[in-house]
C-alpha cells in the first residue's frame, strides 16, 4: 500500500563536499582534504542537463585518500539535486559513473532500499516533485539554496517494494530509449550541417569561378 513519507526517512541526504578553485579548473584539491594521488571525478551543479549527468564535462581532483574523502564517493542510484541553483535540478547517478564526488553545489541523496533512487528521481523530477523542492529553497531569483535538512522534509508517497521493483525496470528501459534517440537525433543534426555547409561552400565556388570568367 502506498503510504506518505518524509524524504529523510527513507533516504540519507548530505551536502557535497567543497571544491577549491575556479569552476572546472581541473586537479583542485578539496577544502579540509590534504592534496595527494587519489583521483576522482568532481560532480557539480552545472554537470547536470536535462536532468541527466553529462559524464563528459566532469573534472578531476587529486584528494588524500581517508575515511572522510571516501565517504564522498558517489554510487549508483544516488540522486543528485541542486544545492546552489536558479532552476531545481536531479540526475540519478549512473552505474556507468567512474570514481567521483559532488561538490557543494549538489546534495546526495542515498535511498536506504534498493531499487528507491530510481523512484525517488522520478519523483524529484516530475512537475509536482520540482514545485516541492522549490518551495524548500531559499534566495532570490539569481541564486536558490536548498539545505540537506530542508531536502529531507519533503513528503512524497512510498509505493510498495514490488512496484518499486517495476519502476526501476520502466527507469532503466526509459533511459536506453532516451539515449538511443538522443544519439540518432545528434547525428542527423550533424549529417545535415555538413550537408548545408558543403553544398554553400561549393555555391560560393562556383559563384566566384563565374565572376572571373
Amino acid at each position: 500500500m502506498t503510504r506518505l513519507v518524509r524524504l529523510g526517512e527513507v533516504a540519507t541526504i548530505t551536502q557535497g563536499m567543497s571544491v577549491t578553485g575556479g569552476d572546472r579548473d581541473p586537479r583542485r584539491p578539496c577544502e579540509g582534504a590534504r592534496h595527494g594521488d587519489w583521483q576522482v571525478q568532481a560532480v557539480g551543479v552545472g554537470d547536470v542537463q536535462d536532468d541527466r549527468l553529462v559524464l563528459e564535462w566532469l573534472r578531476t581532483v587529486d584528494l588524500a585518500r581517508n575515511v572522510k574523502t571516501e565517504k564522498h564517493v558517489l554510487r549508483p542510484e544516488d540522486v543528485l539535486v541542486s544545492a546552489r541553483s536558479t532552476v531545481v535540478k536531479a540526475a540519478l547517478v549512473p552505474s556507468s559513473i567512474a570514481r567521483a564526488i559532488a561538490d557543494a553545489t549538489l546534495l546526495v541523496v542515498r535511498a536506504e532500499e534498493p531499487d528507491l533512487g530510481n523512484y525517488l528521481w522520478w519523483f524529484l523530477t516530475s512537475t509536482f516533485g520540482r514545485r516541492r523542492v522549490l518551495g524548500q529553497m531559499k534566495g532570490s531569483t539569481t541564486l536558490l539554496f536548498l539545505s540537506a535538512a530542508s531536502l529531507a522534509e519533503i513528503e512524497l508517497p512510498l509505493p510498495e517494494a514490488a512496484e518499486l521493483y517495476r519502476i526501476a525496470d520502466l527507469v532503466e528501459v526509459s533511459e536506453r530509449a532516451y539515449a538511443t534517440a538522443t544519439e540518432a537525433a545528434q547525428r542527423r543534426r550533424a549529417v545535415f550541417r555538413e550537408v548545408v555547409i558543403d553544398r554553400l561552400r561549393h555555391t560560393a565556388n562556383d559563384e566566384e569561378v563565374s565572376a572571373w570568367r
